[in-house]
């Protein structure tokens, strides 16, 4: 088994994306496989506005990005960042003036900014989705201003890349547009992909403002419970369904349903009319939304084959609890001290992925540590539920956020029922009550020594949930810790005991 618990130097870098509609700039806090954003900037310059008829990058759209990367500068500098990843995408690329704007910029703001091709830039929004969700396969589609990217996903990473002139700003979308012919436009370029026939029956991984804007107007429509866009999954049918539904709205309609689409509302039924499009040339089963993309996937490649290899979502976990030794110590003897309860229950996660949450589930024991008790596991809840950790699905995030509120001692329906219920069977539901229950057994039994934890041992045996230790530390045995023992017995439906051997 490979070790899950690797603690790595926490570091900044700065990655600054000049697309075709923004100019933005993200500071990440970078632990390993662990990254979380501390700020994030954006300027909708509109450089690629007109680049289709003049071959110039927007004047307009020219000054609005010089005076964002002035002021970039001066955040990074202020912050102290000393890695700075700068690129440029289609509308730079195509621009005939595009080489002297870079030129413009290094001297004006220092930024030496990387010109990246399309299928360059496929293929790092490919890792980038990668990095968000470990073992995808199907088709990353990444639409900007004004270029769509396709990748073909593997497990081993990405494959064949693709870069088409439909983004909204090559295909001079204006409100109100005509649905039927621009469904032909897109029609006509998308027959020529490659890529495409290879999605047949599997996932399209969405990335780009628009597509994330149409997954929270189907939220929203649905009802949906847990507003976070990443690995925000649609079947086939419910995407055609939000596809049809917003390609014919207006603008105004559109940021009547959600106000904060913003500018966005004028592209967006073009975005839904491309997605579509995407479903009937791919044939996808479903859509998964990728929060991750092109600057991820820049973070992604710098790392080190060791870093890589490491497992996003218990990097994330380790990376949320801080830097006190203990808390971490304690999270990985937790791990071992409860493998031999879980290890041999009917899996109900695919590959080891239940490995994986009870990992991260433990490394999270003690985020509740510092919160007030009166509602520390509503507060600890909702902290693991909406955590910037990555590679988590939806039913994960539930999963690891029952663990950690029954953990906190939650009654089985005080926090958030009709979301945990709606996105966990029943199966997971008693898991997490039961991990959720062992890891509070622990962590009270030991007072979250890993060196006291050590000394116990949790096991099945002759049929019991049996909990033992050495004559020299069964004063541990104390009625508190017996009575987590009872509790957890209970949940796992198995009598328990005490052995002093």
């Amino acid at each position: 088994m490979p070790n899950r618990f690797v603690f790595n130097p926490l570091r900044d870098q700065a990655v600054i994306d000049i697309g075709s509609n923004s100019v933005r700039l993200v500071i990440y806090r970078v632990e390993g496989r662990a990254n979380a954003p501390i700020l994030n900037e954006k300027v909708l310059a509109g450089l690629g506005r007109g680049v289709p008829e003049t071959g110039k990058l927007n004047p307009i759209g020219v000054r609005r990005a010089l005076e964002a990367l002035r002021r970039f500068r001066l955040l990074v500098d202020a912050i102290g960042v000393q890695t700075i990843h700068a690129v440029a995408t289609a509308a730079v690329r195509d621009a005939s003036d595009g080489p002297e704007f870079v030129d413009q910029i290094r001297a004006e703001t220092g930024f030496d900014v990387k010109i990246i091709s399309g299928p360059e830039e496929g293929r790092l929004s490919a890792l980038g989705v990668l990095a968000g969700a470990p073992g995808a396969g199907g088709i990353a589609g990444d639409l900007g201003g004004s270029s769509l990217e396709l990748v073909s996903l593997s497990p081993d990473g990405p494959g064949k890349a693709e870069s088409w002139p439909l983004g909204p700003l090559a295909m001079g979308v204006t409100d109100g547009f005509d649905v039927a012919d621009m469904r032909q436009r897109i029609d006509t370029v998308l027959a020529k992909s490659d890529v495409l026939p290879l999605g047949r029956g599997t996932e399209l991984h969405a990335v780009g403002g628009a597509w994330r804007a149409i997954a929270k107007i189907d939220m929203i429509t649905r009802n949906y419970p847990l507003q976070v866009l990443h690995n925000y999954a649609m079947t086939r049918a419910e995407a055609i369904t939000i596809c049809d539904f917003v390609s014919g709205q207006s603008k105004r309609s559109l940021e009547r349903i959600d106000g904060s689409t913003g500018k966005r509302a004028e592209t967006l039924p073009y975005a839904a009319t491309l997605l579509r499009a995407l479903l009937d040339h791919g044939a996808f089963d479903s859509v998964i939304i990728s929060s991750h993309g092109l600057r991820e996937g820049i973070l992604l490649e710098e790392l080190s084959p060791e870093e890589r290899a490491q497992d996003p979502l218990v990097a994330g976990a380790i990376a949320m609890i801080g830097s006190d030794p203990r808390m971490r110590e304690f999270g990985e003897a937790l791990f071992w001290w409860v493998m031999p309860v879980f290890e041999d229950l009917p899996r109900l996660f695919p590959d080891r992925r239940g490995e994986i949450l009870r990992a991260a589930a433990c490394m999270l024991a003690d985020v509740g540590a510092t919160l007030h008790p009166d509602d520390r596991a509503r507060i600890a809840f909702e902290i693991v539920l909406r955590a910037p950790y990555p590679a988590a699905s939806h039913i994960e995030r539930v999963f690891l956020a029952r663990v950690s509120a029954r953990r906190y001692g939650a009654k089985l329906d005080e926090i958030e029922p009709n979301l945990v219920k709606r996105l966990l069977d029943e199966e997971r539901l008693v898991r997490a009550d039961a991990l959720g229950a062992a890891i509070r057994l622990g962590a009270e039994l030991s007072g979250r020594s890993a060196h006291l934890l050590t000394q116990t041992k949790l096991s099945h045996r002759d049929g019991k949930l049996t909990l033992s230790t050495s004559p020299e530390f069964k004063g541990l045995f104390a009625e508190q810790a017996l009575k987590r023992l009872d509790q957890l017995g209970q949940t796992l439906k198995t009598p328990v005991a005490t052995l002093v051997e």
